[in-house]
């Protein structure tokens, strides 16, 4: 999918083009991104990205790993969780979240295009490697939670991870975009706002609606 040329370019220069490939395809999605704007925008010429990438759906591939490999080391970054009860576990994630979220707002664009837009290239498949980063994440927290009492031992795992993993991202893309915040505003408040609305939301899941 990329080219050992590609390795074996400067860091700079790498940067720039990675850099300018997640502005645009994170500005206009997959189909209207150009590869003229990006190859303008990391100063290289078009002969250059095509020795690096076979075409453009090889490009567009290798950011979207960037952007898992992103996502699992800003949660690994986020420290041990062993010592915390599930719950304080899960809001640890979600904060790991919005860290991404402030610090790579263009790769986090990137994945709510492909989320959105049903005519990315291997849509299914791209979608398919961040569902399988949250299984092998939460699929052992959930497992030691049921063992110590902390949530119901009758309800399977991949029901907790299917909740816990829409719980997050809907929080996220609500943070990220105004207009899918459902009234929460989240992206307008400061962080012990946030932090508050997030408790909230966990205790209803912990506790249920009645």
């Amino acid at each position: 999918m990329v080219s050992k040329t590609f390795i074996n370019l400067s860091e700079d220069k790498k940067k720039a083009i990675l850099q300018s490939a997640v502005q645009e395809f994170g500005r206009l999605g997959y189909q209207k991104a150009s590869l003229n704007s990006i190859v303008r925008g990391a100063s290289i010429s078009k002969g250059s990205l095509y020795q690096y990438f076979q075409n453009k759906e090889a490009l567009f591939n290798y950011i979207f790993e960037q952007f898992v490999l992103l996502v699992k080391r800003g949660v690994q970054e986020a420290g041990d969780t062993a010592a915390l009860d599930f719950f304080s576990q899960v809001r640890q994630v979600f904060w790991a979240g919005i860290r991404f979220v402030d610090y790579f707002p263009e790769y986090f664009q990137v994945y709510l295009k492909v989320l959105f837009e049903a005519d990315v290239p291997g849509r299914e498949n791209l979608l398919a490697k961040v569902h399988l980063f949250s299984s092998e994440y939460f699929g052992p927290l959930c497992r030691d939670a049921q063992a110590r009492g902390e949530i119901r031992s009758d309800i399977p795992v991949e029901t907790v991870i299917f909740m816990i993993d829409a719980l997050i991202s809907r929080l996220l893309q609500g943070y990220a975009l105004s207009y899918l915040d459902s009234g929460l505003r989240l992206g307008q408040r400061d962080k012990k706002d946030i932090s508050d609305q997030v408790d909230m939301v966990l205790e209803v899941l912990k506790k249920g609606l009645v």
